[in-house]
């Protein structure tokens, strides 16, 4: 009888790889909530406001940034919905 386990080579180890943690704009969207709600309660000292506001003007940007690129898709695929339409219209005609 011959042995069907395989053993792994000698001096390799293999362990599972953890998923790396996914941070998303939602969280990015939660984050400049967060940073606003904490502001408008007190919850920073005077002398952290100039670097905390740096930050939520950045994150503030990027998150803009964002939302114009996906609008600018949306209406790329509405316009190109309207436009194979029409050529389907055109087809349908000949």
């Amino acid at each position: 009888m011959s042995e069907e386990t395989k053993q792994p080579e000698e001096g390799i180890v293999t362990t599972p790889q953890a998923e790396a943690p996914a941070l998303t704009v939602a969280d990015l969207r939660n984050i400049r909530t967060i940073i606003d709600i904490s502001s408008q309660r007190g919850a920073f000292r005077g002398n952290e406001l100039a670097t905390i506001g740096t930050v939520f003007d950045k994150l503030d940007t990027f998150l803009k940034a964002v939302d114009a690129k996906a609008e600018e898709q949306k209406k790329a695929e509405g316009g190109e919905q309207t436009t194979t339409t029409t050529e389907d219209a055109k087809a349908e005609e000949k």
